[in-house]
């Protein structure tokens, strides 16, 4: 389904590629460099599979050097909507799924400033006690927060390269 899906928004000029790169991102969560290599092997793959259709086997006699200029210009374009999505939403975007009565969200920073900034746009991390911080190792950190109305939120740095990556869950501690 992961390579079907792909395969049929290609043919869909402009939107395809945008969609497609938003599947690819979606797929890859926060983990923007394999969204990136992905992207770039996808894009290139699908222009050449549907240049290829398009050129060969459709046979347009009026406008045959247009068409196959058009072709080759939308698979382009394709191509670098395809990339900058994937790598854009995996870098800046925020992915959230509510399970239950807790919710987890991954996303990445620059900073722990910015960890703390992103959490407070779902819940106010004034009210939550100071954070206890477990090092893993020299690329991983284990972050927990007690709340009021007895919320914890549970996170992992995960360093990759510049950026920080986090992966955090909230959920209510009470068991109903």
């Amino acid at each position: 389904m992961a390579f079907f899906l792909p395969l049929l928004l290609w043919w869909i000029p402009i939107l395809g590629p945008f969609l497609t790169g938003l599947l690819i991102s979606y797929n890859f969560k926060t983990n923007y460099k394999y969204s990136l290599i992905i992207a770039i092997i996808s894009s290139i793959s699908l222009s050449l599979l549907t240049s290829y259709v398009l050129i060969d086997f459709i046979k347009i006699d009026l406008f045959t050097n247009f068409f196959h200029l058009l072709v080759i210009i939308l698979n382009i374009i394709g191509s670098i909507i395809c990339i900058t999505t994937s790598y854009v939403s995996s870098r800046h975007g925020t992915f959230s799924r509510i399970i239950g009565n807790s919710m987890e969200i991954e996303f990445t920073a620059n900073d722990i400033n910015e960890i703390d900034n992103i959490l407070s746009n779902y819940f106010n991390i004034d009210m939550c006690s100071k954070p206890n911080m477990k090092i893993i190792d020299e690329n991983q950190v284990e972050v927990s927060r007690i709340c009021d109305n007895n919320i914890r939120i549970n996170y992992k740095i995960l360093r990759s390269g510049k950026v920080l990556r986090v992966k955090a869950k909230f959920f209510n501690d009470i068991s109903y």
